[in-house]
């Protein structure tokens, strides 16, 4: 593969900061988990890949490709407008991947995190895909920094496993999302549902420095009550209120464990040197708590892991959450129930170094016990679209019992 890619708005930043403190997570988290992942499939055939999610049945998967422009045509980093897009593969018997549409939806800007929506609204039915678009920082098809914040529309995509869009959720400038904090959401990064179809959403507010005047960054974690996605898809006023809670250190990743139901999130502001008091850490709130408004005593469950990104759970509850960037090696970390983090080993190369930015996994159960993972690699700044590559493992059917160990 080829030499790791900065994920990130400083590359001189980044390295001097990750320099600095990549020794102490190293020595922090030098276990590894007993049991390895299995290499399945290397799959080369995508723009820089953000995001992963399995369809309701697992029959699919669907791959966001962010679109980064290039440091051909850009001093910077930024996603280009209109330029994302979806892609659409079928799952094998075999857990390989088979591409079915490489852009099953184009014109998107940053497409990043996706969910499937557990249960049938009004307007959504059950195994609906929602996906995070529109985020800063972005840049127009010639590169040029787009200065106007009324073009930053950050919203919730929904569609079909046929490519239908069934309809979005503004959160961006002029969405009742402004209302709530004084700013709009302005990197959409990541989202999960929890049983009843609450949603989850991580705002990393990176971006907003880029227009005039700036938007200012107000970086945490939303929950979206399954009540309210109808009326806010209809650009009405829900009953249900949505609610936020402001997290350090730029939040990330976000996703409900299946066993304890609390909503995790990571963050990854070690990748831009950005202030993160955990050093990319790792928090668990429960629904009852976004009435506080803010994170509880307690919340942070695992910290000094580096620049987190994407953010999934096993069946039996067993966390992963991928490291993008750093003298770190990119990795994968795997958070048993209570647990402070090991390191993924992967099969047969023995190491995660040659992942390339790992972002959100996604992980699906299968029959006989076993996990199968997907996981995009953000080649950052990469000149040359459409040959990216999303690495794909399985997790054995022992995976889980290992954290009893």
């Amino acid at each position: 593969m080829q030499v790791n890619r900065l994920r990130g708005l400083s590359v001189f930043m980044v390295g001097v900061f990750l320099a600095c403190v990549g020794f102490a997570y190293g020595q922090m988290h030098p276990g590894v988990h007993p049991v390895p992942a299995v290499i399945v499939q290397v799959l080369k055939a995508f723009d820089n890949p953000e995001g992963a999610i399995f369809s309701a049945d697992g029959k699919f998967v669907f791959v966001s490709n962010a679109a980064e422009i290039g440091a051909d045509r850009a001093d910077a980093f930024g996603w280009e407008e209109g330029a994302g897009y979806i892609s659409k593969l079928e799952v094998r018997s075999s857990g390989a991947l088979k591409m079915v549409n490489d852009k099953l939806i184009t014109g998107l800007t940053g497409p990043l995190g996706m969910g499937v929506l557990p249960v049938s609204t009004g307007k959504f039915p059950a195994g609906s895909i929602f996906v995070c678009v529109g985020s800063a920082p972005f840049r127009d098809k010639n590169g040029q920094v787009v200065k106007d914040p009324k073009r930053l529309q950050t919203k919730l995509l929904v569609f079909n496993v046929d490519g239908q869009t069934l309809g979005e959720i503004k959160t961006g400038v002029g969405s009742a999302f402004e209302e709530v904090t004084g700013s709009p959401i302005t990197l959409i990064n990541a989202l999960g549902f929890d049983k009843s179809g609450n949603v989850y959403i991580a705002d990393t507010a990176f971006g907003g420095d880029q227009f005039d005047p700036p938007v200012p960054p107000k970086g945490g974690l939303w929950m979206i009550p399954v009540g309210a996605l109808d009326a806010l898809a209809d650009n009405r006023a829900p009953t249900d209120q949505v609610k936020f809670i402001p997290v350090p250190g730029n939040p990330d990743g976000v996703e409900v464990s299946p066993t304890d139901g609390k909503i995790y999130v990571n963050t990854v502001g070690p990748v831009a040197g950005a202030p993160d008091p955990a050093g990319g850490g790792i928090y668990g709130v429960t629904m009852a708590e976004f009435d506080g408004g803010q994170l509880p005593s307690g919340a942070l469950v695992d910290s000094q892991l580096g620049a987190l990104d994407g953010l999934d759970f096993t069946a039996g509850g067993t966390m992963l959450n991928t490291q993008i960037k750093g003298d770190v090696p990119p990795r994968i970390y795997v958070n048993c129930p209570g647990k402070p983090a090991t390191t993924l080993e992967l099969q047969p190369s023995g190491t995660m170094a040659e992942l390339t930015g790992p972002a959100d996994v996604a992980v699906k159960k299968l029959d006989d016990g076993s996990h199968l993972v997907v996981i995009p690699e953000l080649y950052a700044r990469d000149t040359t679209p459409g040959d990216d590559e999303i690495t794909v493992v399985i997790l054995p059917p022992n995976f889980d019992a290992a954290c009893q160990g």
